[in-house]
Formats: structure tokens, C-alpha cells, sequence
């Protein structure tokens, strides 16, 4: 699927914290049981202070957004969200595979947390070739190799 990032910026503030409502619900309640306000606006408030957000637009629309932070040997993805009709269309596999590519060109690994209930994401990396290197209570670490 063809998209274009741009920097997030205040403007997209609002924006962001629904994209993240929307494409979470489903995981908060797998996960906790029940949606949790708190939870949401304290993660989406620690997500907005790291920065590094980039809005994914298909059409001039956007549709989507990724965090990604770099360190010497690692690109981390820390956030991908898709609103949920855009899902199943290939964006969200697009994104990760141009960090991925990036990473690859600088001889890095790719690196991310997926919540231990999110299956279908799971499956994607694992088809991607990640694989698992820790667990927390509510995630798998995942880890694509660096090439040598």
C-alpha cells in the first residue's frame, strides 16, 4: 500500500489519541478485562512526551501512525496503530517492513513489544522472521536479527 509519513505535530493531537481509542479497544479488553481510561490517557501521554510520532496518510488522509526510536545497534518500534478500516489492507505490514528495511541497511535489529493477546500481530512478525526474546505480563519483546 502506498503511504507518506510526516512528523506528528499538536495538531494532531486529537487525532492520534482517537486512532489509538479506536485501534486498542479491543486489546484493552482482551488484556484488562474492560477498557480503562486511566490506563489509555497515561500511555497515550507517555507516547506523546517520547515524540518521534509519525501520521500515516494514504490519499492525503491520514490513516495510521508510527513511533520508532533508534539507539546504536537497534531500531524499536515502540507504537504502530492502523484505524481499523485501513486494516487488512496492507498498511500496517508496509510500515514495518521500511523500518525493517531501514534497520537492515544500517545493519541493525528491529525490535518491538507486542501484547501477549494480540495473535494476529504476532503472526505477522513471526512471519517476517522475528522472533521472541523476553515476556512481560502483558508482552512478548520480539527481535529481527541484524544481518552480519
Amino acid at each position: 500500500m502506498d503511504y507518506a509519513l510526516r512528523p506528528a505535530s499538536e495538531a494532531d493531537k486529537a487525532w492520534l489519541d482517537e486512532l489509538r481509542r479506536q485501534a486498542y479497544a479491543d486489546l484493552f479488553v482482551a488484556t484488562w478485562g474492560h477498557w480503562d481510561e486511566e490506563r489509555h490517557n497515561r500511555h497515550f501521554a507517555e507516547s506523546w512526551r517520547q515524540g518521534h510520532i509519525q501520521v500515516a496518510y494514504v490519499s492525503e488522509e491520514p490513516v495510521g501512525m508510527i513511533q520508532v526510536f533508534e539507539s546504536d545497534d537497534a531500531l524499536t518500534i515502540e507504537e504502530i496503530q492502523v484505524l481499523p478500516e485501513y486494516q487488512f489492507r496492507g498498511l500496517g505490514r508496509a510500515l514495518l517492513n521500511d523500518v525493517v528495511d531501514r534497520a537492515r541497511s544500517h545493519r541493525k535489529h528491529t525490535e518491538l513489544a507486542v501484547a501477549l493477546k494480540n495473535v494476529r500481530a504476532q503472526a505477522l512478525y513471526l512471519r517476517l522472521g522475528f522472533e521472541q526474546v523476553a515476556v512481560s505480563d502483558t508482552h512478548f519483546l520480539m527481535r529481527l536479527t541484524a544481518p552480519e
